[in-house]
């Protein structure tokens, strides 16, 4: 370093260290948390998410507090500040509480003013929900393998609580996003639950799992009924009956019967398919995979009956 660098350094520390050690007056601005709420209520959405600090102190103290608090919040004790639990609302003067928010900061920095100069607290009714719990789960698995049981979440539900103008939007309560790459075996997982704003979940995370296992190519000969076919006539298929083709988790081979199934045509379609109708899959067993139909048309012949 050049001897005008090194001068240039000293000068600058020099001047960074006198501007610290001068008294500044500044904004900040915070965060807010409310705590320890009324029993049986819970404020409403419109509260305020932050509030303006007017403060003054040297530069040592500023540069120390946001080194060191910058992403604290400041926190409303609101049965402190209400002192009364039977009201629905009140406006608070932030001027009356200055003192309890300057208590939360280093004795070297002095809170000067408040903003906003007011705060309306607005309270509802607590409620409760039974909510159903839904999977945000992604897999692949690996060649061969088939989801041997629907992925399941325990608890399946959770109670919640928060006010009625949300809680009566809600349908379901999300788990956090999950991603498993080729399962050979069965897995589970803890997830934490998507948090909701203003709504309070009385768990915070479920056991997620995905049961896997070997799965095996099956086939079955299922015979095709007709539909909205009129009482004077009869429809003749060709061929009558349908090959299915499907994959079947191991455990699973045994159970699946020829009455899972029910393949259709539609007498309505007669008009517009001449010579072939398409066949529909009316029903299949629950725990198989790609199922598919050889042929998936079939040629018919009206008779009057």
């Amino acid at each position: 370093m050049t001897t005008y660098g090194v001068c240039l350094a000293v000068a600058t520390t020099l001047w960074f260290l006198n501007a610290l050690n001068k008294e500044y007056v500044t904004e900040i601005t915070y965060p807010v948390k409310y705590s320890d709420l009324p029993k049986g209520k819970v404020l409403t959405p419109d509260m305020p998410r932050e509030m303006t600090l007017e403060i003054k102190a040297h530069g040592f103290a500023l540069l120390r507090h946001k080194l060191t608090t910058s992403f604290l919040p400041i926190v409303f004790n609101v049965n402190d500040v209400l002192q009364k639990s039977d009201v629905m609302e009140k406006q608070v003067n932030t001027a009356e509480i200055k003192e309890r928010i300057s208590a939360q900061f280093n004795s070297d920095i002095q809170l000067l003013r408040i903003l906003p100069e007011s705060i309306r607290f607005r309270f509802t009714r607590l409620k409760s929900k039974k909510l159903p719990l839904a999977p945000n789960a992604r897999y692949t698995l690996r060649p061969q393998y088939i989801l041997k049981e629907r992925i399941t979440v325990v608890p399946d539900s959770v109670v919640v609580e928060g006010p009625a103008s949300i809680l009566d939007t809600l349908r379901v309560v999300q788990l956090e996003p999950a991603t498993f790459t080729h399962l050979a075996k069965s897995i589970s997982k803890t997830v934490s639950l998507v948090e909701i704003p203003h709504v309070r979940a009385l768990v915070h995370t479920a056991r997620l799992t995905i049961e896997v296992e070997r799965y095996t190519e099956a086939r079955k000969t299922i015979p095709v009924v007709t539909r909205n076919l009129p009482p004077s006539f009869n429809l003749r298929l060709f061929p009558s009956s349908v090959e299915i083709t499907y994959n079947v988790g191991l455990s699973r081979y045994d159970q699946v019967l020829d009455t899972h199934f029910v393949l259709s045509v539609d007498y309505r379609q007669v008009a517009n398919s001449p010579g072939t109708l398409e066949v529909k899959v009316e029903r299949s067993a629950p725990f198989i995979e790609n199922l598919s139909l050889s042929p998936d048309r079939v040629e018919y012949l009206v008779e009057q009956r």
